[in-house]
């Protein structure tokens, strides 16, 4: 190597080493912020017996809801995966069903929770939660336009 490269490559080191100093200082200095003291305006219940909760206040989280599955009588046994699912696509029951029978499910759902997913086969259906049931039924529902 000859002596211009050597001071060159010398010159770059000292450079790279300044710049990352700086880079170093930099941070140091810019991530020193002063924190405003929290609001004390607001003062916490000093004691957990000061907190008053209506009578009638719901403290459970879930809920039991009751699904009804009608079956449709089929000639030739028909059988499948029948899959229950949150609307968020969480599983709560899966199992091998026979399309003929009727089940009934006892599943524990979020208390938030207003519909569930039945799927069975290539079959999707949102269920709607009332009272705590939800009702499917493989029987089709003929109305008058499509006879």
């Amino acid at each position: 190597m000859t002596e211009n490269k050597k001071i060159i490559i010398r010159k770059m080191i000292t450079i790279i080493k300044r710049f990352v100093i700086l880079m170093i200082g930099s941070a140091l200095v810019l991530s020193c912020v002063k924190l405003d003291p929290p609001d004390r305006s607001i003062k916490p219940n000093e004691k957990l017996n000061e907190i008053s909760v209506p009578g009638n206040f719901n403290w459970s989280t879930s809920m039991n809801v009751e699904v009804s599955i009608t079956g449709l009588p089929t000639v030739i046994e028909i059988k499948n995966t029948l899959k229950i699912t949150l609307t968020d696509g969480t599983t709560l029951y899966s199992a091998l069903h026979k399309m003929s029978e009727n089940i009934k499910i006892s599943l524990t759902v979020p208390n938030e929770t207003s519909s569930l997913i039945i799927i069975y086969g290539a079959t999707q259906q949102n269920i709607p939660i009332v009272d705590k049931k939800a009702e499917f039924s493989f029987i089709p529902v003929v109305t008058d336009d499509e006879v």
